[in-house]
């Protein structure tokens, strides 16, 4: 069997669903290839030994490895984000349909969402199933960590996500909980399968032997350990505190921070400030190492904040401390709690609660090695009769095998719609993310040269004829006769006006009538309400599909068009409208807009008004 791994992080990226995967399904016989980014995670900058280029074709253990290019970040800019994510979609989709052999199945890692547009475009063009996994909740993960709070963009990131999650062919998440609420939104229940997650079992083997060689934790003291990203959804500053209550009591607790993350700066500071002599901070380090700290701690710290989202969330550090064969001190609820507790491995306390971390590390002090050791194996033990690859691995090979063998007819049948829907709404988010200060200079302009208002709204029909409220800018002074005067308009469009029509910026705003989903951002322009009645019958089929910011007729002339042009062209559209025609249109729309052609009817600075067809 064929399997793609669509990842935009792949090794030397950490990622366990990686190369680790990749090797194993290649061991069990499967051919597989990997689509992905070129590795600047977590630190937002491209790796040593690496420079982004258009396509680059590595060869890692007999597994060809496609790397598109991408916008290299992850910091606290949601725009820097957006161009992240956005930017490994599109050239994933473009360059995965043109280098990719032919997959039976795809594979996609979520996160980050966004990686559903690339897969869902190769689903389209390669006809195979996508078998999506999802390890970071959308839009909730977003809002819980603070990188977007804008409530009316997160509902519109749920939407897409949604659509997202019903378009795929099956949905593989990493707890009970995942499922639970995939379900409440309205993902099929059969189409959700809980497959837990493994964590790097390769590497795991060499820490005893580099434990032996370096040791960097204080021998006389209880070392707790926390290894890996120091975030906001870490909330760690509970632990520093936990800490505080700790120090200069009858104990020998420290705790090690270990590794890097947007809050690893404020905790040090923390730390300083309230003279903590009982944490260590180390720097990153790499995984091998790292794992040699594990076995050479005492326990091992696993802590979230105090978060709905994180009640059915396991973070991938259970895992990885569960193979360590350590005791686990967990600042944790739900699902990941529930784990500890069925592998008998550990302590549970209250996240963000000081006082109960303080008591869960005075508890595993307090036992005896024996007692410690006996939590430690119990743990190893649990990971491997129901969290190894070897498990995890086999039970994606039956979903793989169930799907390349038999494809559902059914979940093609809307595919063209919910694909648009999707695109429209990436697209965009995208779209406002990058032009945000352009549309406030634009609207700062606008009422500079014409005062109030700065929108131009209008009624327009929609898809079957509804009527909808076009949102534009504003490009010309205000007529006495009413916003639908056409009469002398090229004495009423002003010099401002005039460059925002030529750019095209005058359509940005019209971006919010795609995310209410009153329009695409392809399809036929919405014209005027009174046109309804003087199309003929084969004219009026425009309106069989949502208006669009562009079209078929937009890259074929523009307003340079005469009417009838338009319309053929607009019906042919309708009847070939495809997602690679899209693809086509948009690029060819960004051509004509660099070149501002066709922009206005010869003689007018609009196009004249439509009086019907003679022959209707």
């Amino acid at each position: 069997m064929k399997i793609l791994l669509l990842t935009q992080w792949f090794d030397p990226e950490p990622t366990f669903k990686g190369l680790q995967f990749a090797k194993e399904l290649q061991k069990r016989g499967h051919k597989v290839e990997v689509l992905t980014g070129f590795p600047n995670y977590p630190g937002g900058k491209v790796y040593e030994g690496y420079t982004i280029k258009p396509y680059q074709l590595e060869i890692i253990d007999e597994i060809k490895v496609h790397r598109v290019p991408l916008f290299p970040s992850h910091d606290n800019s949601a725009v820097n984000r957006v161009f992240n994510y956005f930017s490994f979609s599109l050239s994933a989709s473009f360059l995965g349909s043109i280098k990719l052999e032919k997959p039976d199945v795809i594979y996609a890692y979520h996160p980050p969402a966004t990686v559903g547009i690339p897969a869902l475009i190769l689903k389209k063009i390669f006809n195979a199933p996508v078998v999506y996994d999802i390890q970071d909740m959308w839009p909730d993960t977003i809002a819980a960590t603070g990188m977007i709070n804008n409530k009316s963009v997160l509902d519109v990131l749920g939407k897409f996500c949604n659509a997202l999650y019903k378009s795929v062919d099956k949905v593989v998440v990493l707890s009970p909980g995942f499922k639970k609420l995939l379900i409440e939104r309205g993902v099929p229940k059969d189409n959700i399968d809980v497959i837990y997650n493994w964590t790097y079992e390769d590497q795991i083997g060499e820490s005893a032997a580099l434990n032996k060689k370096k040791k960097l934790l204080p021998k006389d003291k209880f070392n707790i350990v926390f290894a890996g990203n120091m975030g906001k959804a870490q909330g760690l500053t509970a632990v520093l505190d936990a800490a505080k209550l700790l120090l200069n009591k009858d104990n020998k607790i420290n705790f090690v921070f270990v590794g890097g993350g947007l809050e690893k700066d404020n905790l040090i500071d923390y730390a300083q400030k309230n003279n903590l002599t009982n944490v260590t901070f180390l720097d990153r380090l790499p995984v091998t190492e790292i794992n040699g700290i594990l076995s050479e701690s005492d326990a091992l710290l696993v802590h979230l904040t105090d978060d709905p989202l994180f009640e059915i969330t396991i973070p991938s550090k259970i895992q990885s401390s569960l193979l360590s064969g350590k005791p686990i001190l967990a600042g944790l609820k739900g699902d990941a709690a529930d784990l500890i507790i069925q592998a008998k491995t550990g302590i549970v306390c209250e996240p963000m609660n000081p006082e109960s971390i303080a008591q869960g590390a005075l508890k595993l002090e307090s036992m005896t090695q024996a007692e410690l050791k006996k939590m430690g194996k119990s743990g190893l033990s649990f990971y491997q009769k129901n969290l190894s690859i070897a498990v995890g691995a086999s039970k994606f090979e039956k979903l793989f095998n169930q799907f390349a063998v038999s494809q559902s007819v059914d979940s093609n049948i809307d595919f063209e719609k919910n694909i648009k829907r999707l695109v429209d709404l990436s697209a965009s988010v995208a779209c406002f993310a990058v032009t945000g200060p352009i549309m406030a200079l634009a609207a700062a302009a606008i009422y500079k040269s014409m005062g109030s208002p700065v929108f131009f709204r209008q009624k327009r029909p929609g898809l079957n004829g509804r009527p909808f409220e076009l949102l534009k800018f504003r490009t010309m002074k205000v007529s006495e006769k009413g916003s639908d005067d056409v009469s002398n308009d090229a004495m009423r469009i002003t010099k401002v006006g005039k460059f925002l029509r030529a750019a095209s910026i005058d359509e940005l705003p019209t971006l919010i009538n795609v995310l209410k989903g009153e329009m695409s951002l392809v399809g036929p322009r919405p014209l005027l309400m009174q046109y309804l009645d003087r199309y003929t019958k084969e004219q009026s089929r425009r309106h069989d599909v949502k208006p669009g910011i562009t079209g078929w007729a937009q890259v074929n002339g523009r307003n340079a068009l005469s009417w009838e042009e338009k319309f053929k062209y607009d019906v042919w559209y309708v009847d070939n409208q495809s997602l690679l025609l899209d693809m086509k249109i948009i690029v060819k729309t960004v051509l004509k807009v660099l070149q501002r052609d066709g922009i206005s009817h010869d003689g007018e600075a609009t196009m004249s008004e439509f009086m019907g067809t003679e022959s209707k």
